[in-house]
């Protein structure tokens, strides 16, 4: 069994919430993420967005799921940043203008200087990120490298801001479209690398979940022997964002899952396998919750066991308790803290073997 120390452990935006995260089409179904961590989102992370048309399928993504269910609130700004409380908040464009290419984020010293107003004029934003339209169809290495090496001097600017890469959309066919496919491995190989987010646009354009098989499905063509993904038929329309309301869809459920994790969803790098199985952690009621508030713990044998909380920048806030507890159930009142998001975490002095989240309203 496997811990990361709890400073390594702890991280996020502001902090050093990036390592090597992937975003594709395993990352799409909104069911898979608890609650918890929707709402982590809502409450701690704001982002900024800029785009041109083909980068709208996100925003239209998001906008479709809240549209069905209200729970997954997500207040997106033409050219500003919301101040709605209990929503995930998004700058959508630039501060003079909503339709941002290349030219207009990274690609010139002007552009540049537009997403550090953005960034300098809004000091809580936590991410950014600029989509691409269809330059990766045409886009030498050269001009890809000069993408990634403009993204790697803005982290070093903004220390604070994770910036998240993506790749280019998959509907170009042909020899476009394998010069696409090559731009976009380059952009991958480089995030795999260096410990970068990823959002795989262009994997997520390429696979269909059949409802009737239960199955993901994959487009590709040939191109000079090579197999090509690409944008899966059943996309294929120009209804939002050039796509379909359901490409869009699969999309913004990839960007919820991409913020979770950011979040600390399932990204906490505890490997909970060989977890003493006589033991059993719970908070003893849903979230979010009010202070004060219970936490249970629960033993079929006597165990060493300390409970810590830590805030989601990875300092220790409060001791619960700590010493030899019988088996049995133990219950603790844990009063005094703040509204936010914080990790209640049981070990038994030296080593992990659960962590809780839990939002306080």
């Amino acid at each position: 069994m496997r811990f990361i120390s709890l400073l390594a452990v702890f991280v996020f935006a502001g902090a050093t919430f990036a390592q090597g995260i992937l975003i594709d089409h395993t990352c799409a179904d909104l069911e898979d993420i608890p609650s918890i961590w929707i709402t982590a989102v809502q409450n701690t992370i704001q982002s900024h967005y800029a785009h041109t048309s083909h980068g709208g399928q996100l925003t239209y993504g998001v906008e479709f799921i809240e549209d069905a269910n209200p729970f997954y609130d997500c207040e997106v700004g033409y050219l500003t940043l919301p101040t709605d409380s209990g929503a995930y908040c998004v700058f959508d464009g630039q501060e003079t203008t909503g339709y941002v290419g290349p030219e207009d984020y990274w690609q010139t010293a002007s552009g540049l200087n537009l997403t550090r107003d953005v960034l300098d004029n809004n000091p809580t934003l936590d991410t950014s990120m600029w989509s691409w339209c269809t330059q990766c169809n045409s886009y030498s290495e050269a001009q890809v490298q000069a993408y990634l090496d403009a993204m790697t001097l803005l982290e070093g600017e903004y220390p604070d801001v994770t910036f998240i890469y993506l790749t280019g959309n998959a509907q170009g066919t042909g020899s476009s479209g394998y010069n696409r496919f090559q731009r976009n491995n380059q952009i991958r190989d480089y995030c795999a690398v260096n410990d970068k987010v990823l959002f795989d646009f262009a994997d997520l354009d390429c696979w269909w979940y059949n409802p009737s098989s239960l199955q993901w499905e994959h487009n590709t063509y040939s191109y000079s022997g090579t197999n090509v993904p690409s944008e899966h038929p059943q996309y294929y329309g120009d209804e939002y964002g050039h796509t379909t309301a359901a490409s869009c869809t699969i999309k913004g459920k990839a960007w919820w899952w991409m913020m979770a994790v950011l979040a600390g969803w399932n990204s906490t790098g505890i490997e909970m396998e060989g977890a003493d199985p006589g033991i059993s952690f719970s908070v003893s009621m849903e979230n979010p919750v009010t202070s004060p508030f219970t936490v249970s713990v629960a033993t079929s044998v006597q165990s060493q066991i300390s409970l810590n909380i830590y805030d989601v920048a990875g300092r220790h806030t409060a001791e619960i308790a700590s010493g030899s507890f019988q088996s049995g159930e133990h219950t603790f009142l844990v009063d005094g803290l703040t509204a936010g998001v914080y990790f209640i975490v049981a070990s038994d002095g030296s080593s992990i073997f659960s962590e809780r989240a839990v939002v306080i309203n």
